[in-house]
């Protein structure tokens, strides 16, 4: 993809027509792939681990963490490409919205898990058990993504500095991120684990999943694209073929590589695995087309529309829905699972009837939650209030 800057598009204009460098095509990323994520969960916990198809169809879904670290890094350079970053400011207001939320959901998720799965233990293991939960993104199996974001937001200074300084270079910067994330899903994926776990190697490789290094070439490409908007806007309109054509080959090789690995004798959890290699194409044009759609919804959209509205909320609402339907997805498969008779096979009705419920009920909550003081600290938001009524004015008989 050229980087060189180009003449911005039509579309390219109209996608930024919110104003204070808003762009609406993010909000319908954004909305697409958090109801993704809540779908591969759904999936993963409502099927048998056996069952091909189902893993088939998540073997397509992963591509979620790879968009969202993408959206992460295009969001961060796009608000601070062309004005000063204070570091002290944005550590200090990133920590807030991300952290204390991740610590806060990591107790809730481990204080369920420690009274519902687990026995009790000592006082003394019990804390020590969620301080490994909170350094590692273990306290439920969604919030590796704040880990990781909090890690990318301490180095996000650093990398919008070198950005700035190395404008002419970032082709081949891309490129080397590129190579480097092959070399490292190669790694994780091919070679034998270290002989150690209990060695810093061994802690690494064990806990790659939640380290911002392993997602670094999508974080990477977030920022170059978004230091370069008009023209990576302009390409992505010039370039639609392209995409949709890489889209439907990277999905055809992504499912043959995951028969492969069933045909090797790789259980279907297994064959799905989210950090292999040969995934890295169908997750690159995900990306691309997923930006696409946003921008081609973007540039029809009359400013203040219905539907910009209620995307635009959806997104608002998209991070308080991501951290809190494990939960509710949790009370389902508990509550109302045995209503899914063992005969019937467990796919299709149990699936649809858990995603909806985890989906509404999870906004259900989120819309209590950010309208109370608790929203900022809770879900990273800010608390939205009600519109003060207008008053009437008095009116007084005029003289004659």
């Amino acid at each position: 993809m050229s980087v060189q800057m180009l003449p911005a598009a039509p579309a390219a204009k109209a996608t930024a027509k919110a104003g204070k460098g808003h762009l609406n095509q993010v909000d319908l990323v954004r909305v697409l792939t958090f109801a993704s994520v809540i779908a591969v969960h759904v999936i993963t916990y409502t099927n048998d681990g056996a069952d091909v198809t189902a893993y088939g169809a998540l073997t397509l879904l992963h591509f979620t963490r790879s968009v969202f670290f993408f959206l992460t890094g295009f969001v961060l350079v796009y608000t601070y490409r062309k004005r000063p970053l204070a570091t002290g400011n944005f550590w200090r207001r990133r920590m807030s919205l991300v952290g204390i939320p991740y610590l806060i959901w990591t107790a809730f998720y481990f204080g369920v898990l420690q009274q519902v799965g687990m026995s009790s233990m000592p006082l003394g293991d019990f804390l020590d058990n969620l301080w490994g939960c909170i350094y590692k993104g273990l306290g439920w199996y969604h919030l590796y993504f704040l880990l990781v974001s909090l890690q990318f937001y301490i180095l996000f200074p650093f990398v919008l500095s070198v950005l700035k300084k190395t404008v002419r270079h970032h082709k081949k910067i891309l490129v080397g991120s590129l190579v480097l994330q092959v070399g490292l899903s190669l790694a994780e994926t091919y070679l034998p684990a270290p002989s150690d776990p209990d060695s810093l190697l061994g802690q690494l490789w064990s806990n790659d999943g939640t380290l911002v290094i392993t997602y670094q070439f999508f974080l990477l490409a977030g920022c170059i694209a978004a230091f370069h908007y008009e023209a990576f806007q302009a390409w992505i309109t010039a370039h639609s073929r392209l995409i949709w054509w890489g889209l439907a080959g990277s999905a055809a090789l992504a499912l043959t590589w995951y028969g492969v690995n069933l045909a090797y004798g790789h259980t279907p959890g297994d064959a799905t695995g989210v950090l292999q290699p040969e995934m890295l194409p169908w997750y690159g044009f995900v990306v691309l087309a997923l930006y696409l759609v946003g921008s081609r919804w973007a540039a029809r959209q009359q400013a203040g529309s219905r539907s910009q509205r209620i995307i635009a909320a959806a997104s608002q609402r998209s991070f308080g829905v991501f951290l809190v339907h494990p939960a509710m997805l949790w009370v389902f498969l508990n509550e109302f699972g045995e209503w899914f008779p063992n005969h019937i096979p467990q796919g299709l009705p149990l699936t649809v009837s858990a995603y909806l419920f985890a989906v509404i009920t999870s906004l259900v909550v989120v819309e209590i939650v950010i309208r109370t003081p608790l929203a900022k600290v809770l879900i990273g938001r800010d608390r939205i209030r009600r519109a003060p009524k207008p008053v009437k004015a008095e009116v007084h008989p005029v003289a004659a």
